[in-house]
């Protein structure tokens, strides 16, 4: 049997101008999110999701939220050398460099 992946799917809906998360599962099946997490330690990270996160996060409160999240199931330290982030907004989608997450850091 052929080991199956999740993605998470970020866009920015330009009619209703506001973000979009989907996760879509290996059988085809998406679901909407506010905030989730896939991988090892997942439900680890959506429950602290759960507890962090609003509708009315700003954007760097939200990548702080996102380093936080990470930093709930990371083995070893938290650099801008083994992680990435990337911001998804009315401007378009972007991976934030090593300097700017250094700065969230």
């Amino acid at each position: 049997r052929p080991f199956g992946v999740s993605l998470l799917v970020a866009g920015w809906g330009q009619y209703l101008d506001k973000p979009f998360l989907f996760q879509c599962d290996p059988s085809g099946t998406y679901f909407p999110w506010k905030a989730t997490a896939l991988g090892k330690n997942s439900t680890n990270g959506k429950s602290f999701l759960g507890k962090r996160y609003n509708e009315n996060l700003g954007l760097d409160d939200a990548v702080h939220t996102a380093i936080l999240t990470l930093k709930e199931s990371f083995e070893g330290q938290i650099d801008s050398d083994n992680i990435e982030l990337s911001v998804c907004d009315s401007k378009g989608f972007r991976i934030l460099s090593k300097v700017e997450i250094k700065d969230y850091l």
